[in-house]
């Protein structure tokens, strides 16, 4: 059986961002005893200044980094047009794989993983091609309608896995042999091959290899995937050298499996998009060039020249116009890149951060009650401990608070800050959002404004309205025939509140913390994108603001966007 050639790594850059130094060296020897130029950072942060300099073929990313964690890292890689198509392999040492792979990693491998195992993954990633920059709309893909062929001797694993595949969506069919399952896959086009390592007869990788060689021949070859009970590193050999494009075992909950196939359709939908682009591209240089000669010939003609020179300007004009455009194409779908990036992570991480905030808090409390009872009974050095114990308390307490300011000050998306500040009248500014939206109140919804802050507020305007519009128009969805809408405005020496409440239907408490997630949505197919609160979220970063939410399933919502009244000299 003929294998595919493992990449030699004496041809790639890898970045390797790692803050553990021990981690990194071990890493760095690793990758550049195969030949791999190395770069190793110690910080999300100096990974994103790095990249503004250069473009490695492979990054390397730790989970769990200080200040900007890894999948934070993961998005802003994914949302800037230039870096998108890096490959990564996030490594952590928690089970985080669903948020490693969600927020746009390639792979996800545990760092107790063995250095051979980790170089399989390593190479199996340098085997697929690196994604030119281009501007991508992923709003239309949706992965959901995947065909899956799954190839497995157990009647009991197929059935589970066909079950659950097919209640998120997927088209799923199913063979019992590899040679049934190579049958259907003669006859019939699928997006993923799931293929069990173990079968008896022909094994998995024998119909990986057959598979792969099939693929060659179709125009949108299936993504392969070995499902196994435990896989080996010859195993994993094997199987990339049969073309095999990923790893699952059996033993992980099927919300992995489904994540996978969705990392592994992403990046094909952006290769498609890619190359669609770029025969786009072609065409258009090939129209250009026409079209330049023509111009040359007509310039040639002094009949022509007064047609020709304003023929010249109105094309200099489109070409603006069409500049303008894709910036605000860019602002403003900013967050539609590699398909479910799962933005705010700040948002996440203030939660923990409070229960970790009140619990040392009240640690604090008793030891102040019980120290006077405590402390005569203890020796000369227990009561050096217990005040030193007290000590790093109160270190610990400021450790968490930098941390949290450090977290509140995330930002989430690029900084591509187009709109001018100026000072704005609020109130203005809100009547003008609500007009804009009156044709969808239908005479069922009512408006109640309450405005209290003062009317002056200095900001990105049109950014705010996008804000403003965004909220509104969710309330008037979440209202199932008549309700109310309240928006209404407060102010202190340190902020601006704007609130608007609904009398809807409520956000459920599972799905709360992913409101704010590219791509998450609980409207029908066709309704609606998942962009609208995420893109909020990130407009009110750039204020230095920040998006609250309170809300009860059956009693209605609450956001509250705060904005700071210093934001001039934030900005200046």
């Amino acid at each position: 059986m003929t294998g595919v050639d493992n990449p030699s790594l004496g041809r790639f850059q890898a970045m390797v961002v790692e803050d553990s130094e021990t981690q990194a060296f071990k890493l760095r020897m690793l990758l550049e005893e195969e030949g791999c130029e190395v770069l190793t950072v110690s910080s999300g942060e100096a990974a994103l200044a790095e990249l503004n300099r250069s473009r490695p073929d492979l990054i390397l990313v730790d989970y769990y980094l200080p200040g900007m964690a890894g999948d934070e890292l993961c998005r802003r890689i994914r949302m800037n047009l230039n870096t998108r198509g890096i490959r990564i392999l996030m490594l952590t040492s928690g089970g985080v794989e669903m948020q490693g792979l969600a927020s746009g990693a390639d792979d996800y491998l545990s760092k107790s993983e063995s250095s051979d195992i980790l170089m399989v993954h390593i190479r199996a990633l340098l085997r697929k091609p690196r994604l030119q920059p281009a501007i991508l709309d992923a709003n239309d893909a949706d992965f959901r309608q995947t065909r899956i062929l799954t190839i497995d001797d157990s009647p009991t694993y197929l059935a589970h896995v066909s079950s659950e595949l097919r209640n998120q969506g997927y088209e799923v069919e199913s063979a019992t042999n590899g040679m049934e399952g190579l049958d259907v896959l003669e006859k019939h086009s699928f997006d993923c091959v799931l293929i069990d390592l173990e079968m008896p007869g022909m094994d998995g990788i024998e119909v990986c290899h057959r598979a792969v060689s099939m693929r060659h021949a179709v125009e949108n070859p299936a993504a392969v995937i070995i499902v196994t009970t435990s896989a080996s590193t010859r195993d994993m050999t094997r199987g990339l050298e049969a073309g095999a494009d990923d790893f699952v075992s059996k033993s992980h909950d099927l919300s992995v499996l489904r994540a996978r196939i969705q990392a592994l359709m992403r990046r094909r939908f952006f290769q498609d998009e890619n190359r669609r682009i770029v025969e786009e591209l072609k065409t258009k240089e090939i129209a250009t060039v026409q079209a330049r000669a023509g111009q040359a010939a007509a310039e040639a003609r002094a009949a022509m020249a007064g047609e020709l020179l304003r023929a010249n300007e109105e094309l200099q004009e489109v070409n603006r116009r069409l500049k303008e455009t894709q910036a605000q194409l860019i602002q403003t779908e900013k967050m539609a890149s590699l398909g479910q990036l799962v933005a705010g992570i700040a948002h996440e991480i203030n939660n923990p951060m409070a229960f970790v905030l009140n619990n040392l808090f009240t640690v604090e409390r008793l030891l102040d009650r019980i120290g006077p009872e405590a402390e005569p009974h203890l020796s000369p050095a227990g009561q050096q401990k217990f005040a030193k114990m007290r000590l790093r308390l109160s270190e610990m307490g400021e450790g968490l608070d930098r941390v949290k300011s450090l977290v509140l000050n995330l930002r989430t998306f690029s900084r591509l800050d187009e709109g001018e500040l100026k000072t704005i009248d609020l109130p203005e500014s809100i009547n003008s959002v609500l007009l804009l939206l009156k044709h969808r109140l239908n005479g069922r919804i009512r408006i109640e404004k309450n405005y209290r802050a003062e009317s002056k507020l200095y900001c990105y305007a049109g950014r705010l309205n996008q804000v403003i519009m965004n909220l509104v128009a969710n309330a008037m969805d979440s209202i199932e025939g008549e309700g109310t809408i309240t928006i209404s405005t407060f102010d202190d020496e340190q902020e601006i509140r704007i609130s608007i409440r609904d009398t809807g239907t409520g956000i459920p408490e599972a799905i709360r913390t992913r409101i704010f997630d590219p791509f998450f949505t609980t409207k029908p197919v066709g309704k609606g994108t998942g962009l609208g609160l995420a893109i909020s979220y990130g407009i009110v970063q750039d204020h230095h603001g920040s998006i609250e939410v309170k809300s009860d399933k059956g009693s209605g919502s609450e956001f509250i966007v705060r904005i700071p009244r210093d934001l001039e000299s934030r900005t200046s």
